[in-house]
């Protein structure tokens, strides 16, 4: 199935159930998750002492979806491991009509939102299927009330316990944007890309203040074909470069984590970045980026900074489908 649009603050269209699954980065068609092999070596998340959930929040700004992003525990971020019966007792817990959990944006707590329904209610279908699965990462339908950006959809986070606020970043759009189209141009320079190949891309940049500088936000920059999700051929040759950028000891920016794509857009993965949170708990923030391929699922992932550099701290399920693969 081809992928739709993933960028949620610019759809202007109601969301359908593939869209919806693409929005929050799941797959659009069911298909047996071989990730999700029963076995002994799949450690099986304890509910019993209700470890807390980072959940992403998305969809329409008046009839949103609630899905769960990982466990945090242990100062990171984990996949969630469960088998058919856990699953539906984590329906049972967390998405119990009423319950309510504070909801991020930017880094910051925006507001809250309240269970309506859960997956499997008493009495009634499940919340979405897919075709050809029995069992889906469970879903939460939901009540929105938070100053969120504006904008007919959302996509935000939630959890179970509360996360620390980022810092608030005053930097002008026209120097983020300055700052961030010269760092990826050259990021594209040095990777061989001639600067001719990315006029035709758009910019987009962002400033997050993530905690890596008391003083200076770090830069999350893009450029992107227009069209990397809808190319009328995937043998179409595609350019596009993300950066993450911070200031470093001389003042200049400099990139700490870099992506870049310049081929066959069947074969290119692309990112963009959707938020970040202090995950770990430790005051700064991470982030989260959303990696998608032409034709493809997506997938999220949160990075963190260590050691001068951002590097991949976690990687969500790129399918909603958990049924064990076919024997």
């Amino acid at each position: 199935m081809r992928r739709g649009r993933l960028l949620a603050t610019t759809l202007i269209l109601a969301l359908g159930c593939d869209k919806a699954r693409q929005l929050a980065g799941g797959s659009a068609e069911a298909q047996p998750a071989a990730e999700q092999q029963d076995g002994p070596s799949v450690a099986r998340l304890d509910l019993s002492s209700h470890p807390d959930i980072l959940f992403q929040v998305y969809g329409e700004r008046d009839d949103p979806r609630m899905i769960p992003v990982g466990v945090l525990r242990n100062g990171t971020i984990e996949r969630i491991e469960l088998g058919e019966s856990g699953w539906k007792q984590f329906d049972a817990m967390y998405d119990k009509p009423g319950a309510e959990y504070t909801v991020y944006d930017d880094g910051r707590a925006v507001g809250h939102a309240t269970v309506r329904q859960g997956m499997w209610a008493d009495g009634r279908d499940p919340l979405y299927t897919l075709p050809n699965c029995t069992l889906m990462i469970p879903q939460a339908a939901m009540t929105l009330a938070a100053q969120a950006r504006a904008g007919y959809t959302v996509a935000l986070f939630a959890s179970t316990r509360p996360l620390h606020d980022a810092g608030v970043t005053r930097m002008a759009q026209a120097e983020v944007d300055r700052i961030g189209r010269d760092v990826a141009t050259r990021v594209a320079r040095s990777a061989g890309i001639a600067e001719a190949a990315l006029a035709s891309l758009e910019l987009r940049a962002v400033a997050v203040a993530t905690g890596v500088s008391s003083e200076s936000p770090t830069i999350v920059a893009s450029l992107i074909d227009p069209r990397a999700d809808e190319q009328s051929s995937s043998r179409e040759h595609t350019v596009h470069v993300f950066v993450v950028a911070d200031r470093a000891g001389d003042g200049e920016y400099k990139p700490t984590y870099t992506h870049v794509v310049d081929g066959d857009a069947a074969t290119s993965d692309f990112q963009r970045f959707v938020d970040h949170l202090d995950v770990a708990g430790d005051g700064a923030t991470e982030l989260a980026v959303e990696s998608w391929r032409f034709g493809g699922d997506t997938f999220l992932t949160f990075l963190e900074y260590k050691n001068g550099a951002w590097s991949e701290l976690y990687r969500g399920r790129s399918n909603w489908c958990l049924d064990g693969p076919s024997r």
